[in-house]
Order: structure tokens, then C-alpha cells, then sequence
């Protein structure tokens, strides 16, 4: 009988982000896909209405990348967690850059560019041909949602958000030049996917899959 791992995307991300992972025959993936979040929305009412959409039941197994880290956390928080599995993301607000807590009493998200955030193949024409261009290219591709409302929501959350390191049994795995998340500032233990940035899970699918196969097999 097969286990569903349900994998949770980055900030107005669809799940294709995932489609180069590859699990063990025994896993079945379940894609999440981002809600639009209601008026002033707390991050504990939107997290339940996902594990009321996709049917999550005590002990589940959870992978997000980035801000979908922080959903399974919570997600974890109020159902439980046979395992957590984080890409590219933090554990707890206190992996957070230092420049974290500036934007958060700066409270950028009232004044961030979302036209360039929502359109990242625009802004990539006001860089010079390279990693960057490159890689604002790779998330138009995948990017699921451009409302404003929802990224002033992601915004707030994810700089408001406080949460001690997770209790259950987890997986880290982080890009070496992660500039997101900086590998300097996270916590326990920690695998490295060498010269990968914040995008590991699309340019470097197959070392990421490999690191949660060997894990999800140590740990059975």
C-alpha cells in the first residue's frame, strides 16, 4: 500500500516545480496548490483550509520548498508530522537573515514592486544576460498565481512569522548558494546540494531526489 507525500510549493508557485523530483515506488506524491488567502487572513485558518481541501490526516508526510516550508510547519503544528521534508527554507523564524526583521518593521510588503515581483519575465529584461536573467526566466515558467492580494498576504505572513524549531522528524536539504535563505543562518542538521541556489528542487532534481529517497528508505 502506497504512502502519500504531500509537497507544498514555493510562494505563488505551481506544483510543476516538483515535476523532476522522483519518489520511491511505495510514495505517492500529492500535489498542493495555493488558496487564495480570505481578508486578513491569519496563517493558522489558512493552513487548515488546506489540510481540509487535500484531506490531511494526523502523521502525514510533508515536503515544501521556500514559503511552503513554513505551510507544512504549520500544517504540522495542527495536525502532527510523521516526517517534514524542507527544500530551500527555514525551520524556524530564527533561520531567518538579519535583513529579515528590517523588512518586517519597515513592513515592506505595503510597498514592494508586485508588478515586478508578479512578472518576473519583465524583470528579467532589466538585468544583463546571466544566473539571474536565467534564473527569473526558469520562475516565470512556473509561476501559478500574480494576484497582489496574495503576495501582500505571502509577504506579511512569512515576515511576521515566529515558530521554534519543528518537534518532528525532518529533512533539510539547502543549495549551497542559496541567497533566499543564506545556509549561514539555519539550524541542526543540514544537507547540502553543492552549487545549487534557491531553485534546487528545478535545476538539481535529480540530487534532491536522491537525498529523500535515501532518507525515506534509512527511516522507514
Amino acid at each position: 500500500m502506497s504512502r502519500r507525500i504531500y509537497l507544498m510549493p514555493g510562494m505563488g508557485a505551481s506544483p510543476a516545480i516538483f515535476k523532476g523530483l522522483r519518489f520511491p515506488d511505495e510514495y505517492r506524491p500529492v500535489y498542493m496548490e495555493w488558496l487564495m488567502p480570505e481578508a486578513d487572513e491569519e496563517l493558522a485558518a489558512y493552513t487548515l483550509r488546506l489540510i481540509r481541501r487535500y484531506a490531511i490526516e494526523e502523521n502525514a508526510l510533508l515536503l515544501g520548498m521556500s514559503f511552503g516550508g513554513v505551510i507544512i510547519h504549520e500544517i504540522a503544528k495542527q495536525i502532527g508530522a510523521g516526517k517534514l521534508i524542507f527544500v530551500s527554507t527555514v525551520k524556524t523564524h530564527e533561520e531567518f537573515p538579519p535583513w529579515y526583521a528590517w523588512g518586517r518593521r519597515l513592513r515592506i510588503w505595503r510597498w514592494l514592486p508586485y508588478k515586478l515581483i508578479t512578472n518576473p519575465a519583465r524583470t528579467a529584461r532589466l538585468f544583463p544576460k546571466g544566473k539571474i536573467r536565467k534564473r527569473l526566466m526558469l520562475w516565470e515558467q512556473y509561476m501559478a498565481i500574480r494576484d497582489k492580494q496574495y503576495f501582500t498576504w505571502a509577504m506579511q505572513s512569512i515576515l511576521n512569522w515566529q515558530s521554534p524549531m519543528p518537534r518532528w522528524p525532518y529533512l533539510h536539504i539547502h543549495g549551497s548558494r542559496d541567497h533566499i535563505f543564506p545556509m549561514r543562518y539555519l539550524k541542526g542538521e543540514i544537507f547540502p546540494i553543492p552549487g545549487a541556489g534557491h531553485l534546487a528542487v528545478m535545476t538539481h532534481p535529480k540530487k534532491v531526489s536522491k537525498l529523500i529517497a535515501a532518507h525515506l528508505t534509512e527511516n522507514a
